[in-house]
């Protein structure tokens, strides 16, 4: 069936082909523990880990999310219907009636049922969302797929992000996740040498740092912008791994550590990733759902909103950027778009970290005038030596000495 999505799709002789013979003779195994299971053969769905899976999914459901398309039911947004959020196999479904709620419910249940493939009732859940003007929770709604009643639960993940009843709580759940898996990924690196004292030079350890860990601790905050609290515990959390990678003590000047490493503060880093989403919808179509809701908002909504879009409008203003009309109407090229981001956000932070070194008499050494965002500290890079180990521990006091702990 998925073959035959893909040639009705319009996909070309060769590359249908292709896909055919990659799905050919497909076989699996699963593993439970240490235990292993005799192969058996994959006679339908898209290829577990496959490059081209994804893809493929939007296709085998195109019809489903056209269906829903077509009706009336579900979430809007002014004028623009929204009611399926999907990405691959992850479809969430958005109504404000139950009722049209459990209608859409219908759909995706017959559709699996016509398509031969079953729905993980463990992930199959209702999530009541409180908007943020009522003080009273609605009563619980009853919705049943297969004539089976949904749990209606408080957190559910979809796409990566833990989502909850409210924002805020929303928020809290989805640093709380960051922060608990990047925790795991930096002790599994420590094996590695990812520790400090008696591991690996510094600089790779923060390379080390930058491609494991920094991606897990962001992941996908820019789409939530979480508050000042929330980024206070991320915040917290990067400097005490960035500290024990430098072999400093907690009572290091934080400013040190940024300047040093040349990691940026998690703010920073959120605010980079937000502008250049911002920019993958301004160079969307003028018929993309993410494109009309962005003008819509940015026009009806007052500076008060709560509204990602205007929390966007703050983010530009606070780098000194275009207005969010002006990109727009006349969207930069990604990569110089992500040029000019990235100009204005060293530029900004490096103004700010300089101003706080000089609170420090401790930093007076340091050179804070000469500091490069997102490069390491020269004394953090290991000259020609033969006796690589001796150097680190150099490094380790010298970094010491500099930051006068």
């Amino acid at each position: 069936m998925l073959l035959r999505k893909v040639y009705i799709s319009g996909t070309d002789p060769s590359s249908w082909l292709l896909i055919d013979e990659i799905h050919k003779n497909t076989e699996s195994r699963i593993k439970w523990s240490t235990e292993i299971s005799e192969k058996f053969p994959v006679l339908q769905g898209v290829k577990q880990g496959g490059l081209l899976s994804a893809d493929l999914y939007k296709v085998y459901i195109e019809d489903l999310l056209n269906t829903f398309e077509n009706t009336t039911s579900g979430c809007e947004i002014g004028e623009t219907l929204i009611n399926a959020v999907a990405c691959a196999d992850d479809v969430a479904i958005v109504s404000e009636n139950p009722h049209d709620l459990q209608y859409l419910v219908n759909i995706a249940a017959q559709y699996s049922e016509d398509h031969h493939y079953l729905l993980q009732p463990l992930k199959s859940v209702v999530l009541q969302v409180q908007p943020s003007n009522r003080k009273k929770p609605d009563d619980p709604v009853c919705i049943s797929i297969n004539n089976n009643t949904m749990p209606v639960t408080d957190k559910s993940p979809h796409l990566g992000i833990l989502r909850s009843t409210t924002s805020q709580k929303t928020q809290d759940a989805t640093v709380e996740q960051n922060i608990t898996k990047s925790r795991r990924a930096a002790y599994s690196l420590m094996s590695a040498g990812m520790h400090g004292e008696n591991g690996l030079d510094p600089s790779t350890a923060i390379q080390l740092f930058r491609t494991f860990v920094q991606p897990i601790l962001t992941y996908g905050l820019e789409v939530i912008l979480p508050t000042s609290q929330n980024l206070l515990k991320l915040e917290k959390f990067q400097k005490k791994i960035l500290k024990q990678i430098l072999s400093l003590p907690i009572s290091a000047p934080d400013p040190s550590i940024y300047i040093l490493s040349g990691i940026l503060p998690i703010e920073a880093q959120i605010d980079q990733k937000s502008l250049n989403l911002f920019n993958n919808i301004c160079n969307q179509n003028e018929e993309n759902l993410e494109k009309k809701i962005a003008r819509r908002q940015l026009i009806a909504k007052n500076e008060e909103s709560n509204s990602w879009f205007i929390a966007i409008k703050r983010v530009l203003f606070k780098y000194d950027l275009h207005s969010p009309i002006i990109l727009l109407n006349d969207p930069p090229t990604k990569y110089s778009w992500k040029k000019s981001v990235r100009s204005a956000i060293d530029r900004c932070w490096k103004n700010v970290l300089i101003q706080k070194s000089c609170t420090y008499k401790s930093l007076k050494y340091l050179g804070t005038l000469n500091i490069s965002p997102r490069k390491c500290h020269t004394l953090l890079f290991i000259g020609n030596t033969s006796d690589l180990i001796r150097e680190v521990v150099r490094i380790s006091v010298k970094l010491k000495v500099i930051t006068d702990t």
